[in-house]
């Protein structure tokens, strides 16, 4: 397992304005009826690298569970332009594109839509960058995370069993959603493992407002990567001690309170667990690797 380590914090995750993009997550099939593969991934600061072959060129790709649609990073845009909005809710020109073929191991993900653009400040950081895994290749397979051990397989079979917790997902357009229990109170959050952090709450939320009367937390400015390029960020520091995601307790959790456009819970919020994206089922199950 390799770490890409920088100052940087991403948040890759993005948003089509003004449209439905349902139709063009299902776009497209697996050529395999039932398939199997399992690999190691390296990170970039916490972010999943996943190594694959686009229409046979091999890169690098990273893996957003935030992201609507795949994304291929391109000098300059191919196809029909639309504009999409990232984490942050600055806005950023792309383009459209069909990928005849994606293969991640044995696994040919076939004309499967994806978004293009010169992702300029993150490509630097990532050796060969190819791009961004979207909804719409993630949505086409079951999909088992361990965080302990930087494993990540992919199947359309079962992957899991009776010592995983089931959790509650709702999808809006395809992007998954959670309720968390914080201070007997619930909020709706999106799983967003396109996010290097723990715990990203709104500044101007109620939330944030609550904890910042009740905990303490520290004042803090750094460079975070958002669709829409590099930016510095002011941001507030603390720990929460205890949240809750139906019958899964999570301890000591770093929160951010920042200029974010939504709750949402990154991959450093599973460090201990392992992750099971049940696509079949629109679900997802989390078990403690501390167990």
């Amino acid at each position: 397992m390799r770490t890409y380590n920088s100052i940087l914090t991403i948040v890759l995750s993005f948003l089509l304005l003004g449209c439905s993009v349902s139709k063009r997550q299902h776009q497209g099939y697996v050529s395999s009826k039932s398939f199997n593969f399992k690999i190691n991934f390296a990170t970039a600061k916490s972010v999943i690298i996943i190594p694959a072959e686009c229409n046979g060129v091999k890169k690098n790709f990273l893996f957003d569970t935030g992201a609507e649609l795949t994304l291929i990073q391109r000098d300059s845009i191919v196809g029909i332009k639309e504009k999409v909005s990232g984490a942050s809710n600055r806005k950023m020109i792309m383009g459209n594109e069909m990928i005849e073929s994606f293969k991640i191991g044995n696994v040919d993900f076939r004309n499967t839509k994806a978004l293009n653009t010169d992702l300029i400040g993150l490509k630097e950081k990532v050796p060969d960058f190819g791009g961004i895994i979207g909804q719409s290749i993630i949505s086409k397979g079951n999909w088992l995370i361990n965080y302990s051990e930087n494993i990540i397989q992919l199947s359309d079979k079962n992957l899991i069993d009776s010592t995983f917790h089931s959790i509650k997902v709702k999808y809006d357009d395809g992007m998954p959603f959670i309720i968390l229990l914080i201070e007997g109170k619930k909020y709706k959050a999106l799983i967003d493992l396109g996010s290097s952090e723990a715990f990203s709450i709104p500044k101007d939320s109620k939330l944030a407002k609550e904890l910042l009367i009740k905990y303490d937390f520290q004042n803090n400015e750094r460079e975070i990567y958002t669709i829409g390029g590099l930016q510095k960020q002011e941001e507030k520091i603390g720990m929460i001690p205890l949240i809750h995601i139906g019958n899964v307790k999570f301890e000591n959790i770093k929160a951010s309170i920042r200029h974010t456009s939504q709750l949402r819970v990154g991959n450093k919020f599973f460090n201990n667990f392992s992750v099971y994206i049940d696509n079949e089922n629109r679900n997802y199950s989390l078990k403690s690797n501390n167990l």
